[in-house]
């Protein structure tokens, strides 16, 4: 198939959006960094696989999408939240710390970790009654 063959993503996401009123800027965005690198890095980038990325992107992913709407954002649209352990930070790195498990490595990771699972509002987390190492 010819590169001039070939539908680029922002179409697809076009066309599979279309029906809901457009194309939010999010998955303009994904769609946009698809086409610029390929949806493999971009699945890398924002901690998701490149079938998830095509999914969303053609808009039969089954699962909620805040998750991935969040990483896009901060990985893509600059997206920023006010960590309560670390203060300003990107909004797919949240999501990353949120993903991370349990260590003592040094005092700032054991900070995140207790930030994450208490109460903050950027928190994806919901633990298990007696697992406080259950993230998301």
């Amino acid at each position: 198939m010819s590169p001039h063959s070939k539908r680029k993503a922002v179409d697809t996401a076009r066309a599979a959006w279309a029906d809901l009123g457009g194309c939010p800027d999010w998955i303009i965005a994904l769609a946009e960094e698809c086409d610029r690198t390929s949806q493999r890095q971009v699945a890398g980038r924002i901690g998701y696989s490149a079938g998830a990325v095509n999914q969303v992107l053609a808009n039969k992913y089954k699962a909620p999408t805040d998750r991935i709407e969040q990483a896009v954002r901060g990985a893509y649209l600059s997206a920023v939240v006010n960590c309560p352990a670390s203060g300003e930070i990107a909004a797919d790195r949240c999501l990353e710390i949120q993903r991370q498990p349990w260590a003592a490595t040094n005092p700032q990771r054991v900070r995140l970790f207790t930030a994450c699972r208490s109460g903050c509002p950027h928190s994806r987390i919901n633990p298990k009654p007696g697992n406080e190492e259950d993230a998301c």
